[in-house]
């Protein structure tokens, strides 16, 4: 894939997230202002948008919202506007809750397929952070891979979600997130997509040691190892009592920055929030790291401006 000016894309960006939400209309004007944030204070060159599934077809995929329809074409395209690379993610963790593909999100690719399926510009994330949790992790990747049936309802495959998409004849670059909230690629040598076209492998927010022993393990070596392209589809540090926290962020965060750039693995950061990305509703106000920092809430802390400084290293290298 390229973008506009001719060079290879390595996605770096931002995510946003008001359209995965019931109540979207309430986030449309911030999600406008993020848009223009990420083209013009951050130096990204994609911008990845959180599409809620059901909002669009409905929890069966039998339904149909033209007004949101209207909200999608809406924010593609206004980040197109601003040469944005746009990356639409199917999410179901506000509506809907499934933890999986179903047939409803098969509907979903294809009403957008009708759309963009030929806009080398768009990209087509199948799912965000798949979390069916059938048993053991060789259960978990099979399910992940060819689907089946979890507590009651029918999942599909990503195998079968790639192919469904290139039916509807979608050329777009494909990102497929792996199982357990997509924390690691570890195990997916045996469970490689095919997906006749182009394809790139996500993790969000890397569990385990902060090092590059554990980064190579968990994804890297997809790059090193010249299987699949791989990106870091979500992540973020910030000082708060969650897993997103790093306690040794402060040396461990550039290192890691470091050990993307030397492998040309892209990331979009998770999100232009106050006290995550970002100090206040100035979008181009990152957070910083200090000598205080800590995981625990109300230190207003976060990756920011390490983001910020990187992004316009490697998008304008």
């Amino acid at each position: 894939m390229r973008q506009r000016d001719g060079r290879a894309y390595v996605p770096y960006g931002i995510t946003v997230t008001g359209l995965a939400h019931a109540d979207y209309q309430r986030y449309l004007a911030g999600d406008a202002r993020q848009i223009l944030a990420t083209a013009l204070f951050w130096c990204a060159n994609t911008v990845r948008i959180q599409v809620a599934q059901d909002n669009l077809v409905g929890a069966d995929g039998t339904a149909g919202s033209g007004r949101f329809m209207e909200a999608i074409r809406a924010e593609v395209a206004r980040a197109q506007r601003y040469q944005l690379v746009v990356v639409l993610c199917a999410q179901t963790e506000d509506v809907g809750h499934q933890s999986g593909p179903t047939a409803a999100t098969v509907k979903f690719w294809h009403a957008l397929a009708g759309i963009y399926g030929r806009d080398p510009q768009v990209v087509f994330d199948l799912f965000n952070e798949p979390r069916n949790d059938p048993g053991t992790p060789a259960q978990d990747w099979r399910m992940w891979q060819w689907g089946g049936t979890y507590r009651g309802t029918r999942y599909l495959g990503m195998q079968q979600l790639a192919e469904a998409v290139r039916s509807a004849g979608a050329r777009n670059l494909l990102w497929v997130e792996g199982p357990q909230h997509a924390a690691s690629l570890a195990g997916l040598a045996g469970h490689l997509i095919t997906s006749y076209g182009p394809l790139v492998y996500s993790v969000h927010h890397p569990a385990g040691a902060h090092n590059p022993a554990a980064w190579s393990r968990d994804f890297g070596w997809l790059a090193t190892q010249h299987i699949a392209p791989v990106v870091i589809g979500e992540w973020s540090n910030y000082a708060a009592a969650k897993s997103e926290c790093w306690p040794d962020a402060a040396a461990a965060v550039p290192a890691f920055l470091h050990y993307l750039a030397e492998h040309e693995i892209g990331m979009t950061a998770w999100i232009l929030r106050p006290g995550v990305m970002v100090k206040s509703r100035n979008l181009s106000e990152p957070t910083t790291i200090t000598s205080n920092w800590a995981c625990r809430d109300g230190l207003d802390q976060g990756a920011g401006y390490l983001v910020m400084t990187w992004f316009r290293q490697q998008n304008h290298a």
